[in-house]
């Protein structure tokens, strides 16, 4: 759950959290089923849109790199759906971040791919927002961006 949330409710003991403590839960109450619903189609569609997006990376120069990774790229990159997935469920991204972003940048760096899963995954956004509702897209590729700039960029 909200990280912000979390921290008011440990420090609350003994008072009943202010108005502007449960702000926070407020807003996860009335996203959520937003955030169910997205969670839900990566659920189903995860698999579909990973490859998918690395059969868009088949006619450019990345097409031996999958013929010859292709089955780790779409471990990799499912995976990486499931935790965005999970962190838009529990509306975490600073978790997304700590927990996923950092390892993936530093074991994408210490490979020197960055430039191969920057393409991936902006192929998996195009794919996101071809064939998820534009409200779940935005989620997603928010999260997405994060990656991106974290393989283009560093943390």
């Amino acid at each position: 759950m909200n990280t912000s949330l979390l921290e008011s409710v440990q420090q609350s003991d003994g008072r009943y959290l202010s108005d502007s403590e449960l702000r926070p839960l407020a807003q996860f109450v009335a996203s959520f089923d937003s955030r169910f619903r997205t969670y839900t189609r990566l659920k189903d569609e995860g698999d579909a849109l990973v490859i998918k997006a690395l059969r868009q990376l088949m006619p450019t120069g990345h097409r031996a790199v999958i013929q010859e990774h292709g089955a780790k790229c779409q471990r990799d990159m499912l995976y990486t759906l499931q935790c965005i997935a999970k962190a838009i469920l529990l509306d975490n991204p600073d978790g997304f971040i700590e927990e996923y972003v950092v390892w993936m940048q530093n074991i994408t760096r210490a490979l020197h791919k960055e430039s191969s899963a920057i393409d991936a995954y902006r192929s998996l956004q195009a794919e996101i927002t071809a064939t998820l509702p534009q409200e779940a897209a935005q989620l997603v590729n928010g999260y997405l961006d994060k990656l991106i700039t974290a393989f283009a960029e560093g943390l």
